[in-house]
């Protein structure tokens, strides 16, 4: 058994298994070699073994021959009509973490939900949000944070706008190539419309701990107090951030800042005809444990 430490490492400990996971990737043939630094220092930082690390990096880029349709080069060229179709929904990070310096993912709906809603774009939107995120990840403390869903105004005909495989597929991709530690996932102001669509779509194809952490509240934003600072909160929900409509300019305009990226990053994807024979050993499971205190 693993022996457990303080989850705090030093700046040296984090670097050192970033460079061990970039060595691991140098042997792999099928996988990209041009990945950035932050992107290794995020799946370092958002897993809890270096073997875990090695295996989402792997699906990381996997995925993307898997689920062509969420890492589509045009759906993520970041353009005028991208940003048309974004007016259904307001993604953003909150400006602050949390006291346990955890970032939270906000997402809430617009009056126009209804006419200009685009499943997949939203979907694929997401995934940019986080890849991004990951992108500029510069700390060497752990990559977790909280996603919160206000579905205040969302109607009940949203259940026919939804897409069960697209859910499927974003969840998987997340859970298992995605390194971000998520503490919990909430969904506020939510409508029986909603708890169906969480309990009937959603949570079935969850992982045990991340369906447990996923929560649905009738009520508004009071109830995340127990997990995160309400004054971390937009102004529009009583906080001190900015405004729900700002944060959320602010973010599509990141995306837009890293167009180029994106459509470079779109493309990297995992080489199948390349991928080496599967062995016992193939992530390196002798002897690189890295020890951390369970979450």
């Amino acid at each position: 058994m693993v022996e457990e430490m303080s989850i705090k490492r030093t700046k040296e400990a984090v670097e050192e298994d970033v460079q061990r996971l970039r060595d691991w990737l140098d042997k792999q043939p099928h996988l990209p070699q041009d990945v950035e630094h932050s992107l290794l220092l995020a799946f370092v930082c958002g897993t809890k073994t270096l073997e875990s690390a090695k295996r989402k990096l792997d699906n990381y880029y996997s995925n993307r021959n898997r689920m062509v349709k969420l890492y589509d080069e045009v759906a993520r060229d970041v353009n005028a009509q991208f940003r048309e179709k974004s007016r259904a929904l307001n993604h953003f990070f909150l400006t602050n973490t949390t006291p346990e310096g955890h970032i939270v993912y906000f997402v809430s709906f617009n009056d126009c939900f209804s006419k200009v809603f685009d499943h997949p774009h939203e979907a694929t939107r997401m995934l940019m949000m986080l890849e991004l995120r990951m992108k500029q990840w510069s700390d060497t403390s752990e990559f977790g944070g909280y996603f919160v869903f206000d579905c205040d105004g969302v109607p009940a005909s949203a259940i026919t706008m939804v897409n069960s495989s697209i859910v499927a597929a974003i969840l998987g991709s997340f859970q298992d190539g995605y390194p971000m530690k998520l503490h919990g996932c909430f969904c506020i102001n939510a409508s029986s419309t909603i708890e169906f669509i969480v309990n009937n779509l959603v949570k079935p194809v969850l992982k045990a701990k991340l369906y447990n952490r996923t929560k649905v509240f009738k009520e508004g934003a009071s109830n995340l107090k127990e997990y995160l600072p309400l004054e971390m909160l937009p102004s529009d929900y009583g906080g001190n951030d900015k405004s729900s409509a700002e944060l959320n300019d602010y973010w599509l305009d990141q995306l837009e800042e890293n167009r180029e990226w994106f459509l470079k990053s779109t493309r990297q994807s995992s080489d199948e005809k390349k991928r080496p024979p599967d062995s016992q050993n193939t992530y390196g499971i002798d002897g690189t444990f890295r020890k951390l205190a369970v979450d």
